[in-house]
């Protein structure tokens, strides 16, 4: 009773297995499903611009958090990534080694070539724009651009060229930024990538602007300003928009050529779009800069502090230490035109002392030159400084250059290497390929001698085969021709000899007729009698013995016949032949017919030693343009697919090969076997 009691409960606890198993599985799936919403969650949060950097850093730490770092799926690398780059952007160093290194691991054990490359594209941004290490961002946008060359991932690629071509701009390399350049919009081109294609355009109007070849540069800004009209979007995450970009390089262009009315056109037009300019405050600054300075050099002063106190004020809020130095210079320089000497030499020593905190080279070189002007008590301080740090930023740009174009060395050495390699694999393939065109060329000459031999060697058989038959054809006539002459010589002996020694007796008995004496009369016309017939049965023998059986025209039907009355007299078995006397064999070439007799002669050979044949019949006919050869016996037989192919077999094969015939056996245990030959002839 226990036990019985005990299965009973058997299937309440599979019932209840089951229900553990799919709640599991559910809630691994819904914390799966969870985690990857939190991760999105957190990221869009991160990203939004108006709020604090402090707590959009949070809000990527804890979507960093969240993901399953047990994991090593696309969707893991991809959340890395994403993370990765927020984290380049909110200047977080150190939560961003953590993450890329994650990042970089899960990447490399998984071969994935593709988030490897993003990898060091990321690497290169993170020393180029937040490190300012040109040479170590040098390097990983090299390692980048090679692995994204290995993927159909174009957009990736134009990215790539385009933060090299930022790169080289800071080496001063504009003719090795072009190149990027124009190799990014290769790609821009050919897959559509709008947005890429005026970052492309906008980056070659800068450099042209940078090497002072302002027409080009005009009409790149000009194209990449009729491009942004095709589209409404932030060019960068400072909010820098294309348009009012465009606008403003248009306009610094003219103004670099003097032509200061053009230019405050462009710098006007780009003022005017509000939209704009309530997305990015930082442009605003710059147009007011740029306006003012046209105010500037040609005398336009009328309440020009404000514009250039307007754009200081905002360049201050943004955090733009550079750029606010130079609104303090035009101040300075507005107020040393009006005659205001200590307003514009606080201005000036404001504008030194920003451009020094900035850590940017250039613009503290252009403040203490202008400020130099401006403050003739400390001109000697400034130029001094100035010498000094042009002199320490020229050391510094020629290391950095030494190291940028040892960096390039290395990969154009590695680039020649890999050539050399690519090279030297292609002189070995071609070794290798020719070797083997040798080794086909002397085995295709060996096969074409040794067909030429077969063929040889089938010729000489057929002329063998010919010569034989017709050898066979001579014995033939000769014995015949012997037959003939012994049975002639018997005729006459019969009919000179026996047939006169009888016509003699006769002769004398028909005298012993003339007697009188009745009895001798009568026994003498019986003996003559019978001597008449035996004369008359002579004189019919010689004559078949002299007239010719064989002709010429049946000299193969009678070779078969001969050697089938041969078989019948030394075999118990009963060969019967059949052929048709319509067949004209002297228009059958000698090599068909030799062919078919040897054909006859092994299946002959073979019925009388394997089939145990009673009876075998032989016909050969004749239908339309084909001569038909059928032997067929009442033999045991045999099973074709199992019994290989013997010597004989083989042999009548090739036989009817060598005469472009064909032939079918057919056989079966208990019911005999039959050949069947078939071979076209000419009528």
């Amino acid at each position: 009773m226990v036990q019985n009691k005990t299965m009973k409960l058997y299937p309440q606890y599979f019932i209840f297995f089951l229900i553990l198993v799919v709640v599991s599985c559910t809630k691994k799936t819904t914390i799966n499903s969870s985690r990857n919403d939190s991760v999105e969650k957190y990221l869009k949060l991160a990203s939004i611009d108006t709020l604090p950097v402090e707590t959009r850093k949070k809000h990527n730490h804890k979507a960093f958090s969240f993901i399953d770092l047990e994991k090593n799926d696309s969707v893991v690398r991809w959340y890395l990534c994403d993370i990765s780059w927020s984290f380049i952007r909110l200047r977080d160093s150190i939560n961003y080694y953590e993450s890329s290194k994650i990042y970089f691991e899960k990447a490399e054990k998984a071969k994935d070539t593709l988030n490897l490359a993003r990898f060091f594209r990321q690497k290169s941004s993170f020393f180029s724009e937040k490190n300012n290490q040109n040479d170590s961002a040098f390097y990983y946008v090299s390692k980048s651009e090679k692995l994204f060359l290995k993927t159909s991932n174009y957009e990736g690629l134009t990215r790539v060229y385009l933060n090299k071509a930022q790169i080289q701009i800071g080496f001063n390399d504009f003719l090795g930024a072009e190149l990027s350049l124009k190799k990014a919009n290769r790609y821009v081109n050919d897959k559509d990538l709008i947005y890429e294609k005026y970052e492309v355009i906008n980056g070659l109007g800068n450099i042209y602007s940078s090497i002072g070849k302002y027409k080009l540069a005009i009409e790149s800004h000009k194209k990449a300003y009729n491009l942004s009209r095709k589209f409404k979007r932030v060019y960068t995450n400072s909010g820098e928009h294309y348009q009012g970009t465009s606008l403003n390089n248009i306009g610094n262009c003219y103004r670099e050529v003097k032509d200061y009315t053009t230019a405050l056109t462009y710098f006007k037009q780009a003022l005017r779009d509000h939209k704009s300019l309530l997305k990015d405050k930082s442009l605003k600054a710059f147009l007011l800069n740029n306006i003012g300075c046209c105010y500037l050099k040609t005398n336009r002063l009328h309440n020009l502090h404000h514009i250039f106190k307007e754009a200081a004020k905002i360049f201050d809020s943004c955090g733009i230490k550079n750029e606010g130095a130079i609104s303090r210079i035009y101040l300075a320089e507005y107020y040393a035109k009006i005659n205001d000497t200590s307003t514009a030499i606080k201005y000036a020593d404001k504008a030194v002392e920003l451009a020094k905190e900035s850590k940017s080279g250039y613009y503290y070189l252009y403040t203490l030159s202008n400020a130099g002007t401006i403050d003739k008590k400390k001109a000697p301080q400034y130029i001094a400084e100035y010498h000094s740090l042009n002199d320490s930023l020229l050391f510094e740009e020629r290391k950095a250059r030494n190291q940028y174009f040892k960096i390039q060395l290395e990969t154009d050495e590695i680039a020649q290497e890999k050539e050399k390699a690519i090279k030297q694999k292609w002189v070995q393939t071609s070794i290798i390929a020719s070797v083997l065109l040798i080794v086909i060329l002397l085995f295709v000459i060996y096969k074409q001698q040794s067909q030429k031999k077969e063929f040889l060697l089938i010729q000489n058989q057929q002329k063998a085969n010919e010569e034989i038959y017709q050898l066979m054809l001579q014995q033939q006539r000769k014995e015949e021709e012997a037959k003939q002459k012994e049975k002639k010589r018997i005729a006459l002996e019969l009919h000179d000899n026996v047939m006169n020694k009888l016509a003699s007796t006769r002769f004398n008995l028909f005298t012993l007729t003339q007697q009188t004496n009745s009895e001798n009369t009568n026994n003498a016309r019986q003996h003559i009698q019978t001597i008449k017939e035996i004369e008359d049965e002579i004189r019919n023998l010689t004559h078949e013995l002299s007239k010719e059986h064989f002709s010429e025209d049946n000299s193969f039907a009678s070779l078969v016949a001969q050697f089938f009355n041969q078989q019948n007299k030394m075999h118990p078995t009963k060969y019967e032949l059949q052929i048709v006397e319509e067949i004209n064999w002297d228009i059958i070439s000698s090599e068909i017919k030799m062919n078919l007799y040897r054909i006859i002669q092994e299946a002959i050979h073979n019925c009388n030693k394997y089939a145990n044949a009673t009876q075998v019949e032989i016909n050969i006919i004749k239908e339309s343009k084909q001569l038909q050869l059928s032997i067929k016996d009442n033999g045991i037989g045999f099973d074709t697919n199992e019994v290989k192919q013997g010597i004989g077999l083989h042999n009548m094969q090739q036989r009817i090969d060598s005469i472009n015939g064909t032939i079918t056996i057919h056989s079966t245990l208990g019911t005999g076997t039959e050949i069947k030959c078939t071979v076209t002839i000419k009528n």
